[in-house]
């Protein structure tokens, strides 16, 4: 596994710095356990419920980071992002905050739900991409064009600081944690992570989790290079799109594995969670626990602690999958 490069990783005093600005603004998310998979798989099984925070996922910690980092000069020129609904809505929250205008680019396919949940924030929403990768070339071009702030969803040293205050609250709220099962897309929240937990536990094993149709890390990690990935259908929205070479050396430097959970099994998942626990979970954040369902890690060290961090599934495609999967 190849050292933490600091370019592309944050310093644990850069998390604490986001810790301390996001403090008064997000509690920390709750850790809770669950019996039954504590018991399907023989050790303590808990939840970090990053769904409950203001956004619906940890997404706002980077963009409320990010923000709270730039000067008003840049505030008042506003910024641009693009996502797949998640990295918006935590952008539109923060810009909202700071008083910054936003524009946000999401793919055309992104869930009405977050899209709604972005304009209600007050910022701009342009959804004509056909797909995740091309709303980052449109955003990054209206950026260039403005002369304005890029929040790249994934990379970017302030805002990864920020995804890494979830593994500051999680050493504090279970200190002999011994796996961490992770939402993976294009490395944020695995970069924030890995970087606090390679340097203050380093014995603890992180697994990046993936549906079969957002593998664009576990592809690259797994060939040593960038490798495309098709863009398909998936109840994963929040983790499509390709990665680039920052985010494989995230991949390479801060995941102990990467698992990959089919279309079935996350789909299963989110009825399973909604009809046993209520909570309402998107793809992106049920694949965590999907992946600990579904038998991707025998035998886990415990505790085990599984972020869950998206809430944001149209209430629709919630009740088609709540519909097929009732056993």
């Amino acid at each position: 596994m190849p050292p933490l490069n600091p370019a592309i990783l944050p310093a644990v005093s850069a998390v604490r710095t986001a810790a301390d600005r996001l403090r008064s603004v997000l509690p920390p998310s709750r850790l809770i356990r669950h019996d039954g998979l504590s018991a399907q798989l023989g050790v303590d099984v808990w939840f970090k419920l990053e769904l409950e925070n203001p956004t619906g996922s940890f997404k706002v910690r980077g963009a409320y980071n990010v923000l709270a980092g730039l000067s008003e000069p840049e505030r008042v020129r506003g910024v641009v992002a693009s996502s797949a609904g998640n990295h918006g809505l935590g952008v539109a929250y923060a810009s909202k905050a700071f008083g910054a205008p936003a524009m946000l680019y999401v793919p055309v396919t992104a869930p009405q739900v977050k899209k709604d949940g972005i304009r209600a924030l007050g910022a701009t929403v342009n959804d004509e991409a056909a797909d995740y990768d091309v709303a980052m070339v449109m955003a990054k071009a209206h950026a260039a064009r403005e002369g304005i702030r890029f929040i790249n969803p994934c990379l970017g040293l302030d805002l990864l600081a920020g995804q890494g205050t979830v593994a500051l609250e999680l050493l504090e709220q279970c200190p002999n944690v011994q796996t961490v099962v992770v939402c993976t897309g294009g490395g944020g929240l695995l970069g924030g992570m890995g970087a606090v937990l390679r340097e203050l536990a380093p014995g603890v094993r992180v697994v990046g989790a993936q549906s079969v149709e957002t593998a664009a890390m576990t592809k690259s990690v797994r060939a040593g290079r960038v490798v495309d990935s098709p863009v398909t259908p998936t109840l994963a929205d929040g983790l499509a799109g390709q990665i680039d070479d920052d985010a494989l050396h995230i991949g390479q430097s801060c995941a102990d594995d990467l698992v990959l959970v089919t279309e079935e099994e996350l789909g299963d998942t989110i009825a399973w969670l909604h009809r046993t626990t209520g909570m309402v979970v998107e793809g992106a954040g049920a694949v965590t626990v999907a992946a600990l369902r579904h038998g991707y890690l025998p035998a886990p060290s415990g505790p085990v602690v599984a972020v869950v961090s998206g809430r944001n599934i149209d209430p629709s495609r919630l009740a088609q999958l709540t519909a097929r999967f009732t056993g």
